[in-house]
């Protein structure tokens, strides 16, 4: 298992986003200057998979965003799953801007036998192992991932930065090592859990 991190590192340097789009407001950094993901020439990076096939890392936490123009796509890979609630300040939001949520992938959630679930509907769906998301000023706090995926939401109030969650009784033998099928075969095959985050 991981250790847990508050600020996980970026594979890929990560940026913060600042003003809702709008002509001559793109993303900056905290510092100002550009850290945005390098890529070739013409690609695009806007989905999950368009990201690994630039070379990201799948197994490797980090924090990625793929363009200085909105919409951005902002990749978290591996989320932290060893605590309730973990912030990520490299991704910001601002009123007025539109966020769409897609997630997947799986977690070792510990325990005996095959103990990997699928981190946005896990079987068995009795509360726990849910990933859970907060977006401040577009959520009331850490809600389900699950129930915003593909929904846009409105950043509204005074925005903030990301949170992610992960719902357990013990978060001790969480993480990613040691991938096996999951209960009922749910991660046969299956990558580590990751969000990505289209902002517009």
């Amino acid at each position: 298992m991981r250790a847990s991190t508050l600020i996980l590192p970026a594979l890929v340097a990560a940026v913060a986003l600042a003003g809702p789009a709008s002509a001559g407001n793109a993303p900056v950094s905290p510092g100002g200057a550009d850290t945005t993901t390098s890529t070739d020439a013409g690609t695009t990076i806007s989905t999950y998979a368009d990201l690994i096939r630039a070379g990201v890392d799948p197994n490797l936490q980090s924090v990625t965003c793929s363009t200085q123009s909105f919409p951005v796509h902002c990749f978290v890979i591996e989320p932290t799953v060893t605590q309730e609630a973990t912030t990520y300040p490299a991704i910001q939001f601002q009123p007025g801007q539109r966020v769409v949520i897609e997630a997947g992938g799986c977690v070792q959630t510990g325990g005996r036998g095959l103990t990997w679930k699928r981190y946005v509907n896990p079987s068995p769906n009795n509360g726990l192992y849910h990933g859970t998301i907060a977006i401040p000023g577009a959520t009331n706090g850490l809600v389900v991932i699950q129930n915003v995926i593909n929904r846009p939401l409105l950043v509204g109030a005074n925005g903030g930065a990301l949170q992610l969650g992960y719902q357990d009784d013990g978060y001790s033998d969480n993480g990613y090592s040691a991938h096996d099928n999951g209960t009922g075969d749910q991660c046969k095959n299956v990558e580590n859990a990751w969000v990505h985050i289209t902002i517009s």
